[in-house]
């Protein structure tokens, strides 16, 4: 078992901002104006895994997100990927940023890698499931897009791969 003290502060800031990134590659696929209401979503499932969940490594990594000092702290990591226009190139950057942060994790614990592996698409799912989509009024809406359901597919592909090494 990992936590805090097995990486460096950059390593961690790179885990802190993963949930971010994992939430924000449903929100870039299929951009609408219920975005407030995803990411706001992820932000209270983040909450929620504080003392839900059974990972003593998801419940740090979620007490230190939900830390305002340490949204400050992870700014660049979010950054990072700010001046990126091409939406599929800034999906593959998402993607590969969230692999990063998943292997990092794995070269500390196999085990917390595979539970902080779900536990991002757990979230990448609550924000995906936070609004629904298309429809007018309402009617003939979805609650998760075809294009939302194909970055969840993406990410679990990605987050399995890691886990399969």
């Amino acid at each position: 078992m990992s936590n805090k003290s097995d990486f460096t502060t950059e390593e961690w800031n790179k885990i802190l901002a993963a949930p971010y990134h994992a939430s924000m590659l449903i929100v870039v696929s299929d951009f609408n104006l219920n975005f407030i209401s995803e990411v706001s979503a992820m932000m209270q499932s983040v909450v929620a895994s504080v003392e839900g969940s059974k990972s003593e490594f998801i419940r740090e990594v979620a007490a230190d997100f939900n830390q305002k000092g340490n949204q400050e702290a992870i700014k660049p990591e979010l950054e990072k990927l700010q001046g990126e226009k091409d939406p599929a190139a800034l999906k593959g950057a998402m993607l590969d940023y969230v692999r990063s942060a998943v292997d990092m994790v794995a070269a500390k614990s196999q085990e917390d890698s595979r539970v902080f592996s779900q536990w991002l698409l757990y979230l990448a799912q609550k924000t995906a499931d936070a609004s629904k989509e298309g429809g007018f009024l309402g009617i003939g809406a979805v609650r998760v897009s075809e294009q939302e359901q194909a970055s969840l597919n993406e990410l679990a592909d990605t987050l399995n791969a890691n886990n399969e090494k």
